[in-house]
């Protein structure tokens, strides 16, 4: 059994359920972050350091600039995760009688999409076909940026009066991680681009531009979800999630 609760509302939970306290998981996610990201950056000091034919070879599965690595599968994870909690959200607004549930509902198949895509990476399909098709080059050598942008723009569009019926600490947090993503997959990956028709794909910039990217990356998804933490445990106290 799955309850959103408040802990009010749950005096005496029986010792033998299990707890999930937000404070606690959410201070996991930002560890398990940390380690990704030190991972990361581990990698590419490494394989500048020393190169690529060495005893550990290239690190590749820690690398950032790559797919179906630690990095990616990790993002993919966190954004599953949030997910999970954006479908306890929905359910607790559509019992609470609160505002916007077909928001919160729909946020649910976006995120599960942007799962399955930072897993798989199946924007870059259409890379190619933009690119040759409209000539692009620098800020949009990736080309799916632009598509992306147009989707991010609608999206936002929609979600404004649902971004300001949230609370002031939600909202503000939400923004805040959404930034943070955004800026990382389609403004960096546009600076991407830019350095790497600049100067090449083994150059520092291009190499610090893509750490960049991806942190950011992490960061915003880990923020948004430990966001929905925090709001779930503002509405429904100390206990989120109540399994017996």
């Amino acid at each position: 059994m799955v309850d959103l609760a408040a802990s009010a509302r749950q005096p005496a939970v029986p010792e033998s359920v299990f707890r999930v306290r937000p404070r606690s998981l959410a201070a996991s996610l930002w560890a398990a972050s940390a380690v990704v990201v030190f991972a990361g950056l581990f990698r590419e000091w490494y394989v500048t350091t020393f190169g690529f034919e060495t005893v550990a070879k290239d690190l590749r599965h820690l690398a950032f600039n790559a797919e179906y690595c630690l990095p990616a599968w990790y993002s993919s994870l966190l954004l599953a995760l949030s997910a999970m909690l954006l479908a306890f959200a929905a359910l607790s607004e559509k019992r609470g009688g609160g505002s916007h549930p077909l928001h919160w509902l729909l946020l649910i198949p976006v995120f599960i999409g942007l799962s399955i895509d930072e897993a798989t990476g199946v924007h870059e399909v259409v890379i190619e076909p933009l690119r040759s098709g409209l000539d692009l080059g620098g800020f949009l050598y990736f080309a799916w940026i632009i598509p992306g942008a147009v989707l991010v723009g609608l999206f936002g569009l929609f979600y404004l009066p649902f971004l300001l019926a949230l609370p002031a600490r939600t909202r503000f947090m939400f923004i805040l991680s959404g930034a943070l993503y955004v800026g990382g997959a389609l403004g960096m990956e546009a600076v991407g681009g830019k350095l790497l028709t600049a100067y090449g794909e083994t150059s520092l910039p291009y190499q610090v531009a893509f750490c960049v990217e991806e942190i950011m990356e992490i960061m915003g998804a880990t923020l948004f979800a430990a966001s929905l933490l925090g709001h779930l445990k503002r509405r429904f106290g100390g206990t989120v999630l109540v399994m017996s």
